[in-house]
C-alpha cells in the first residue's frame, strides 16, 4: 500500500553538492493527502569540517550552536530520515524537492557510505515534486489558483507568495515543518480544483509512463513545462510559463532516463552542418565568454523526476496558447522538417560525442554522478556500516572505487574519530585546513564567512539578526581555532581609539637579546620520504 510522505529540509545553504541539511520535517499522508501519522522534526548536529552561510541562517534562524544543543548526530540523523523516505511503498514529494532536497539526500547518504538511490525506487517507494505541478497549473490551467507576481511583472512560485496569495497557511516561511503544511495545503487545494491534471502529473512518478509520453520510437511530439528560461523573459509568454513543444530525438547516451527532444518553435536544419564541439559549447554557453554562442534548442528530459509531460496537446487551449504567445501550427509544420534532418545527420554519433564528455570532479564527496558503486563495494559499505565502531580501527577495506578510500576516512572522522591511526587523523586535518582555510573545490572557508557576516552586517537593524550573525561568527572561529591556531584568515583588527590621556614615562630599555642556536633540520615527514616538503601548516591542530 502506498502512503505519501510530504517532507522538507533547512540546510547550511543553496549548494545541494556541498551543503549540508540542518532541519529536516516530514508528514504522512494517505493518497487522498489525509494525515495518518504524526509529524516529524529533526535537527542534525553539525561536523567540525563544515561552515554554514550566514545568509542561510539569517533565513531559516537556525545556528550551528542550537543545532549542537538540539540536534541528533548526523549518523542517526541521517539513519532517522531515511527511514521515513525508504519506508515501503512512500511517495515522498516536497516542493521544489527533486531539484533541491532530493539532490541534498543523495549527497547526505553518498557521504555516509549509503546507497543513494535506492529510497527512490526501492520497495515501491517512489519520488514527486509538487512545483511540476504548480507551474503545469500556471501554463495550463490558470484561473485554478492565484498567481502572485514579482518585481518584474513574472509569476512568482514561492512557496510563500502562493500560500499568501491563496489564502493557505503557512505560519513561518524556511521552518520545515511549516513548509510542509503549506506544500500539503497546496496540493489539496490544486486536487480539489484540477483533479484530471493533477492525477495525470502524479501518474508521471512512474518512469515507464513518462517515457511512453515522450515516445522517442514514433517521434511524437509532446508538450513540456519546465522552469522559466531566462531573466529577459516577457511576462505572459511561453518563456515565463516555461512551456515548450518538443519532438523526441533519442536516449541521452549516457543517463538513459533522460530523452534529448527538440523544441520545435526553432528551426531544425541548424542540426544540418553542425559538429559534435560546436554542439557542446551551444549546449551550455559560458555567460562571461566574450564569443557568447546561441544556446541550442535541446532539452533532456528525466523520465525517473516525473516530469510534467502530456503528449495530448489539446491540454493547451488555444486561448491559452495565444496569451502565452504560442504558435502551435508553426511548430508542428517543423516535424516533417525534423524528420527529414533525422535521415540526413548520424545523430547517434553526434550525441554520443557531445554529451559524453565530463570534466573530472574536484572532491570524491562531491564526485557522485562520475559513476555507480560496484556490486562489491556496494557490500564492503553495507558490512562497513553495520559493523562494531570498536573494529573500524583495524579494518583496511580494499574498495575497487577510488573515491570510496577518502570517504571511508572521513567517515570514520566525523563519527568514530577514536578509530583513526595518527596517519589518518593528519590526513583528516589536512583535509580540514584544505577546505575550510584554503577553500580547495570551492569549499566555504572562515574567511568568506567572517566576510559575508560584515556585509550582511550593513544597515542591519534587527537586534536579534545581528545576535544570530554573532553567533556564527563565533562558531567559525571555534572552528577556526582547532584547525588554523595561527589565524591566517583573521581580518586585521580595528585601529584603537586616540587616547586623551597624558603620554606614559618611556619604558625602560631591553635586556640584551640572547643568541638563538642555529634551527635543526625540519623532520622528513613520516610518510612521504626525507625529499618532502614540511606540511602547510606548522602546528598540530587540536581535535574535537
Amino acid at each position: 500500500m502506498h502512503t505519501l510522505l510530504v517532507f522538507d529540509f533547512e540546510t547550511t545553504g543553496t549548494d545541494t553538492v556541498r551543503d549540508r541539511p540542518v532541519q529536516f520535517a516530514c508528514v504522512r499522508t494517505d493518497l487522498d493527502l489525509e494525515i495518518v501519522g504524526n509529524p516529524t522534526t529533526l535537527h542534525c548536529r553539525p561536523t567540525p569540517d563544515h561552515l554554514p552561510d550566514p545568509a542561510a541562517c539569517l533565513l531559516n534562524g537556525i545556528t550551528p550552536q542550537f543545532c549542537q544543543e538540539v540536534g541528533l548526530p548526523e549518523l542517526q540523523f541521517v539513519d532517522a530520515v531515511q527511514r521515513e523516505l525508504a519506508a515501503p511503498g512512500t511517495i515522498s514529494f516536497g516542493y521544489n524537492s527533486i531539484a533541491f532536497d532530493d539532490e541534498i539526500v543523495r549527497f547526505m547518504l553518498w557521504r555516509n557510505l549509503m546507497d543513494p538511490y535506492a529510497r527512490e525506487w526501492k520497495d515501491g517507494c517512489r519520488r514527486w515534486d509538487l512545483l511540476h505541478l504548480v507551474r503545469a497549473t500556471y501554463a495550463l490551467r490558470p484561473d485554478a489558483l492565484e498567481w502572485p507576481l514579482n518585481e518584474d511583472g513574472t509569476v512568482s512560485f514561492s512557496l510563500a507568495r502562493m500560500s499568501a496569495a491563496n489564502g493557505l497557511l503557512h505560519q513561518s516561511a524556511h521552518d520545515a515543518l511549516s513548509d510542509v503544511y503549506a506544500t500539503l495545503s497546496l496540493a489539496r487545494r490544486i486536487r480539489e480544483r484540477q483533479p484530471r491534471l493533477y492525477a495525470h502529473c502524479f501518474s508521471m512518478i512512474d518512469k515507464n509512463l513518462a517515457l511512453a509520453e515522450m515516445d522517442v520510437a514514433l517521434h511524437k511530439p509532446f508538450i513540456h513545462v519546465g522552469r522559466s528560461s531566462g531573466l529577459n523573459t516577457r511576462p505572459n509568454t511561453a518563456r515565463a510559463a516555461g512551456v515548450r513543444i518538443l519532438l523526441p530525438l533519442a536516449q541521452h547516451p549516457v543517463n538513459r532516463n533522460e530523452v534529448i527532444a527538440w523544441d520545435l518553435a526553432a528551426d531544425p536544419r541548424q542540426l544540418l552542418d553542425i559538429d559534435a564541439e560546436t554542439l557542446r559549447r551551444r549546449l551550455a554557453p559560458a555567460g562571461d565568454d566574450e564569443q557568447e554562442v546561441e544556446p541550442i534548442p535541446l532539452a533532456c528530459i528525466a523520465a525517473n523526476q516525473s516530469p510534467p509531460v502530456f503528449q495530448n496537446l489539446s491540454v493547451l487551449s488555444r486561448e491559452r496558447a495565444a496569451e502565452l504567445e504560442i504558435d502551435v501550427a508553426a511548430a508542428l509544420a517543423n516535424v516533417p522538417t525534423m524528420l527529414g534532418v533525422l535521415e540526413t545527420v548520424d545523430l547517434a554519433r553526434l550525441l554520443q560525442a557531445a554529451f559524453d564528455h565530463r570534466a573530472p570532479d574536484c572532491d570524491p564527496e562531491q564526485a557522485l554522478y562520475a559513476g555507480f558503486i560496484g556490486n562489491a563495494d556496494r557490500r564492503a559499505l553495507d558490512m562497513l556500516r553495520a559493523m562494531d565502531p570498536g573494529n573500524l580501527a583495524a579494518f583496511e577495506p580494499e574498495f575497487g572505487d577510488p573515491r570510496l578510500g577518502a570517504l571511508f576516512l572521513r567517515y570514520k572522522a566525523r563519527h568514530y574519530p577514536q578509530a583513526l591511526s595518527r596517519r589518518e587523523q593528519d590526513k583528516w586535518e589536512e583535509y580540514r585546513f584544505d577546505k575550510l582555510i584554503t577553500g580547495e573545490c570551492g569549499s566555504r572557508t572562515v574567511t568568506s564567512v567572517r566576510a559575508s557576516v560584515a556585509e550582511l552586517r550593513q544597515g542591519l537593524a534587527d537586534p536579534a539578526a545581528a545576535a544570530l550573525l554573532d553567533e556564527v561568527v563565533a562558531y567559525t572561529d571555534s572552528l577556526a581555532v582547532e584547525i588554523d591556531p595561527f589565524d591566517s584568515g583573521t581580518p586585521a583588527a580595528a585601529p584603537a581609539p586616540e587616547s586623551t590621556a597624558p603620554p606614559e614615562a618611556e619604558p625602560p630599555p631591553l635586556p640584551p637579546v640572547t643568541p638563538v642556536p642555529p634551527q635543526q633540520p625540519v623532520q622528513p615527514d613520516f610518510f612521504g620520504g626525507a625529499g618532502t616538503a614540511p606540511a602547510k601548516r606548522r602546528a598540530t591542530a587540536r581535535r574535537r
